[in-house]
């Protein structure tokens, strides 16, 4: 009987529920995302997201309870709750420190990674350190046994620290948090919204702290719900219009693709160096080189054949083992014949520190190979390659009809290229010029508008210099991932930007492609550039 009376007694311990309702939370998110998330990279990167949403919503949850029962006074469990306000801090420190650990050790590989990151993020990196380093002393002073031991911990300040800890977090999301890329997405508004609730429960203490050290009306909480309120209609209403006007551009991520367009513009233009590449978002100034090799060595038309691709940080030689996801891969490769009538978008797999795919040549030709992928710390590259396969004709021989129609029809669709003026180089090397296509049932003529999503957009956009094979990914002009069961449709818009260097007046090869109805297919235009 005292055992039973013993078990139950834990099992009504609230510690006790919090702290093995958190323990198996851990273990289910780690389990859903190996499952789910493909390469051990990808898993890695997953898990690293996962677990720093969780230790946010913990982080929350302790800043919120003292402020939330002084407002809700008469809130159930009250008294339970703030008491279990220590459990969360241990909680919040626990799954903020698998978040690092997935970071530091799985992507970023260590301390010999902290070498290749720009500045941007070792300050990001050490913002969150010093964060969990406070969440740690917090953890501890958690422990009512250890109080009475250590003199740093009995120091009335010490909890007003969570907020530090709150603050440096924000910072550290906002500086490398890929959903705060667009600060009018979801998470940003929820997290805004959130930040804006828990200051509205702090107003009066706010206010309290003002009125001791600064001599000023009481603003209070008519002046927090006034800036919650212009705030919300903000990100709410104006961001949006943002977002659909100034020539169909996204506010904040292409104004600065523009900015850097128009600096390699000038760069290339004074010092005359076309291969210098400003930054996405990393470090512009690390340069990367990459290895290729095929099995068989000889190729042949319509044969298995593997290749690999091994990328090497250029000053050191060391290989690179972490990369950020583009368009939801870690690796895009695009693959093209001689005269440009075939083309093939595939995205190899990672594995033991390379790239690798298995794949066939339709044709003996000589195939242009491109692949693009991001380094961790540094910019998105794209590097090319030629491969012969076969005994492909020579290059004198080969007859490229061009074929100018601005509609064309590809099984089920027809697809219109549109352009408002004649496109030119200049204007579309600083993001001056839309591409947009539109899609219709080439029998009935209705517009299509159940495209889904492929590869994190509602289409992609390749063009290659139909003289000088140069590849150019285009943008969509949307940059917000829609929810993999959204539509859209019948138009879908590019925003091409010479993010790389200028674009080349010539005629260029464009595939573009689409997925109604999640039937994928691929739309080939010719285009001139004035």
């Amino acid at each position: 009987m005292g055992y039973n009376r013993n078990v139950l007694r834990v099992l009504k311990n609230k510690s006790f529920i919090i702290l093995t309702t958190s323990l198996i939370l851990s273990f289910a998110e780690y389990l859903l995302a190996s499952q789910n998330s493909g390469s051990a990279i990808i898993q890695i990167s997953k898990l690293t997201q996962i677990f720093a949403l969780t230790a946010l919503i913990y982080l929350y949850i302790t800043l919120l309870i003292n402020p939330f029962y002084q407002t809700f006074t008469d809130f159930p469990l009250k008294d339970k709750v703030r008491k279990s306000k220590n459990d969360f801090i241990i909680m919040t420190f626990y799954f903020a420190f698998i978040h690092a650990s997935f970071a530091f050790f799985g992507e970023l590989g260590g301390f010999a990674g902290l070498g290749f990151l720009s500045q941007k993020f070792i300050t990001a990196i050490t913002l969150s350190f010093s964060a969990l380093i406070i969440l740690f002393i917090l953890t501890v002073s958690s422990f009512n046994f250890l109080l009475p031991k250590v003199k740093l911990l009995q120091w009335k300040f010490l909890p007003k620290f969570l907020y530090i800890v709150g603050i440096l977090v924000l910072i550290h999301a906002l500086m490398l948090g890929s959903d705060f890329n667009n600060l009018s997405g979801n998470i940003p508004l929820i997290l805004y919204i959130a930040i804006s609730f828990l200051l509205l429960l702090q107003g009066p203490n706010i206010d309290k702290i003002f009125a001791k050290y600064i001599k000023m009306p009481t603003f209070g909480l008519s002046f927090l719900l006034l800036s919650i309120t212009l705030s919300v209609v903000f990100f709410t209403v104006i961001s949006p219009v943002f977002s659909t006007t100034n020539g169909g551009v996204s506010f904040d991520i292409h104004a600065a693709h523009r900015q850097l367009a128009q600096q390699a513009a000038k760069e290339s233009l004074s010092s005359q160096n076309q291969s210098k590449i400003p930054g996405l978002n990393g470090d512009r100034t690390r340069r990367f080189t990459v290895s290729m090799s095929t099995d068989p060595q000889i190729l042949q038309s319509n044969q298995d054949t593997t290749i690999h691709f091994k990328v090497y940080d250029a000053s050191s030689g060391n290989s690179i083992s972490s990369y950020q996801i583009l368009y939801t891969k870690l690796m895009h490769f695009v693959i093209v014949n001689n005269d440009l009538t075939y083309f093939s978008h595939i995205h190899p797999d990672f594995q033991n520190g390379e790239f690798f795919i298995t794949t066939q040549f339709p044709k003996d030709d000589i195939y242009h190979l491109y692949i693009s992928f991001q380094p961790l710390g540094g910019i998105e590259q794209q590097v090319g390659f030629n491969l012969t396969v076969g005994q492909p004709q020579k290059s004198s021989d080969i007859f490229r009809n061009e074929n100018y129609n601005t509609t064309k029809t590809f099984g089920k669709y027809k697809v219109s290229l549109n352009s408002k003026d004649a496109l030119n180089a200049a204007d579309m090397s600083q993001g001056l010029q839309k591409i947009s296509f539109s899609i219709r049932d080439s029998k009935t003529g209705k517009p299509v508008t159940n495209l889904k999503p492929y590869l994190g957009a509602f289409g992609h956009l390749t063009m290659i210099n139909e003289k000088t094979y140069e590849y150019v990914h285009v943008h969509p002009n949307s940059l917000i991932v829609p929810p993999p069961n959204a539509s859209s449709g019948p138009t879908v818009d590019f925003l091409p930007i010479g993010i790389y260097g200028p674009f080349k007046p010539g005629i260029y090869k464009a595939f573009a492609e689409f997925n109604p109805d999640n039937n994928l297919f691929v739309a080939d235009f010719d285009i001139k550039i004035n």
